[in-house]
């Protein structure tokens, strides 16, 4: 679909546009562009909805709509966390294959490591709820 639409021009008596302008219940003006595919996204919900009027239903939509904004701030931690536990677990591993040998005190560290990442996969899974 093409809603691309041929420039009209009116020519308007300027006091007509102030007396319309002052007879307007709504006098502010928002202007913003969108892509073709947005407008057609946005014509699409339109028609869902039964609203024929576009400024009326951008009204409805920014005035009415939920905007959800959820804040993953606390991943960043764990994922720092969980990317100094890998790098240790590399250096254990780089270790082994250097010298060949595994000591019994890099296979607990290891264990604990693996730990704590289950204790920062709980802790992520928890504050989700």
């Amino acid at each position: 679909m093409n809603y691309r639409k041929d420039a009209q021009w009116c020519q308007w008596d300027t006091k007509e546009m102030e007396s319309n302008l002052a007879n307007r219940k709504r006098k502010e003006l928002i202007k913003f562009y969108v892509t073709l595919d947005e407008l057609e996204a946005i014509t699409k919900k339109m028609k869902q909805t039964g609203i024929t009027n576009r400024s009326g239903f951008l009204r409805k939509v920014a005035i009415d709509s939920y905007v959800i904004h959820i804040d993953y701030s606390y991943l960043k931690e764990h994922t720092r966390q969980i990317r100094m536990i890998g790098i240790n677990i590399n250096q254990i591993a780089h270790h082994m294959n250097a010298t060949g040998k595994l000591y019994q005190s890099d296979l607990k560290a290891i264990q604990e490591m693996l730990e704590e990442i289950w204790r920062l996969q709980r802790s992520i899974l928890s504050s989700l709820r």
